[in-house]
């Protein structure tokens, strides 16, 4: 029943019904990543849905003979969104290597050819989902264009302090709170990260916002609520949260 609440919600499967959603249901396969790990390289064979459900994951380019990094990111794709729409196009190879981009990822995985099991006998459920894919796909081509042709944006980077002082404050949760605004945000210049303690124990849970061309600012003894006010009143607003300013 989670499984069937939390697809509904998935972007490629909206419309769908509770029969077909459970289909669906029963060819999925849950996956655990952690930070770093590579969920799939460019060029390799498409043969697969990733579906997020929980963290973020990152699309980069990779340039050879060099480490993975967030800067070479050219989407993230959070909770209830879709990867891999590679697969019902030709050559059907992955165009970008996606990488867990949080602490942990949570994915969902659905083979092609399950689907298109499902489509063949069900042609409005296949109708369905490939029209979704396809206005997926196509906010990805925008975005990239958009990214490649406009003013360069501000970039932001958030991070989540998860040392084990961390931890034990409640960072977790503040982490699925970061992820839970940056889904809702829709803003591809934010980055969420996780990083190690910063020294300073007794002011955790703590988080840093690093803005271009700005200053980095240190907010201390977060909890969700209060990182939702800097989520929207600093990242997004400008305003820089002073009462929870480590000092």
């Amino acid at each position: 029943m989670i499984l069937l609440y939390f697809l509904k919600k998935v972007d490629i499967f909206k419309e769908l019904d509770d029969v077909q959603l459970e289909q669906i249901s029963a060819g999925c396969r849950e996956k655990e990543y952690q930070i770093n790990h590579r969920l799939f390289t460019e060029g390799e064979n498409a043969d697969r849905v990733w579906v997020v459900m929980d963290g973020q994951v990152d699309l980069r380019f990779d340039l050879p003979g060099r480490p993975t990094s967030e800067e070479n990111t050219i989407f993230s794709i959070t909770a209830g969104n879709t990867l891999g729409w590679s697969s019902f196009v030709l050559p059907f190879q992955y165009k970008l290597s996606a990488y867990c981009a949080t602490q942990s990822c949570k994915i969902l995985q659905i083979d092609k050819e399950f689907l298109l099991g499902l489509f063949e006998k069900d042609n409005r459920m296949g109708y369905r989902v490939i029209s979704n894919l396809t206005g997926v796909a196509s906010t990805h081509f925008h975005r990239l264009q958009n990214s490649a042709t406009g003013p360069p944006a501000a970039q932001v980077k958030v991070i989540v302090h998860m040392a084990t002082c961390g931890i034990a404050a409640g960072a977790r949760e503040l982490m699925t709170a970061a992820v839970e605004e940056l889904s809702q945000a829709d803003r591809q210049d934010i980055k969420v990260v996780t990083s190690g303690c910063i020294g300073r124990c007794e002011s955790e849970p703590n988080v840093t916002v690093e803005i271009s061309g700005e200053e980095t600012v240190v907010y201390q003894k977060m909890t969700p609520d209060k990182f939702r006010q800097v989520f929207k009143q600093h990242i997004l607003g400008g305003e820089i949260q002073d009462a929870f300013r480590l000092t």
